[in-house]
């Protein structure tokens, strides 16, 4: 069993989360699952720490985003069907 994290631990992940999501625009909860090695829930608990620390943005089951542009930006791509434009 992993030991538990210390407050500065937390902090410092909480931290580089934030500066990920600004780096990138967006990341989900797996992703970050994943970079740091947390539980699924765990994960959850730091991007809601995140969330209200960093002003970033929750949209639905897609993940944090940076700012509501990336949102937008996002869900452009994702609702855009390019090929029957072409």
């Amino acid at each position: 069993m992993a030991r538990p994290k210390t407050n500065q631990e937390r902090s410092l992940l909480i931290a580089w989360i934030i500066e990920m999501v600004k780096k990138h625009g967006r990341a989900t909860t797996k992703d970050i699952a994943e970079m740091f090695g947390l539980h699924r829930s765990t994960a959850e608990k730091y991007i809601r720490v995140a969330i209200k620390q960093g002003e970033l943005i929750r949209h639905g089951r897609c993940g944090i985003f940076r700012d509501q542009r990336a949102v937008i930006d996002f869900d452009m791509e994702r609702f855009t069907h390019r090929g029957a434009a072409e």
